[in-house]
């Protein structure tokens, strides 16, 4: 059974333009409502997860010299945020310290638009039809 067409919020830390402009297309493509605030530091993305509620944090570990690790920390030590799901999508071959970080999940970048594309729909699929995000 589908769940309610709603629309999501998405932080995505990411500092590379590039990378940025790349994710913004393939949320456009995946064919799920979702607004998406971009953060090109983990000090800006604090602040947006205080002023705002979101249902995912999709973040690079790179951030800002190798930063993604203690922000995940971060989150995971605080009350109000604990159980927001943080996806780590990064070039990074070894998705360990992002486990050990507490991140839910880790997909690794790809320059490959269909690649990206697949992997951006695959995600949220899990996250809206398959898994229970927790409450706002």
């Amino acid at each position: 059974m589908n769940k309610p067409r709603r629309i999501y919020n998405i932080l995505v830390v990411e500092d590379n333009p590039g990378d940025a402009h790349l994710i913004r297309e393939a949320f456009r493509e995946c064919g799920i409502g979702c607004d998406l605030a971009f953060a090109e530091s983990t000090g800006a993305a604090r602040q947006l997860l205080q002023q705002q509620t979101f249902d995912l944090v999709i973040s690079d570990m790179g951030v800002r010299n190798g930063e993604g690790g203690d922000f995940i920390r971060g989150i995971r030590g605080d009350d109000r945020l604990k159980v927001l799901p943080v996806i780590v999508l990064s070039g990074s071959p070894d998705p360990r310290s992002a486990y050990e970080a507490g991140a839910n999940a880790f997909i690794a970048k790809t320059m490959d638009m269909d690649q990206l594309f697949t992997k951006v729909k695959a995600l949220m699929h899990f996250w809206i039809d398959v898994a229970e995000l927790p409450p706002n």
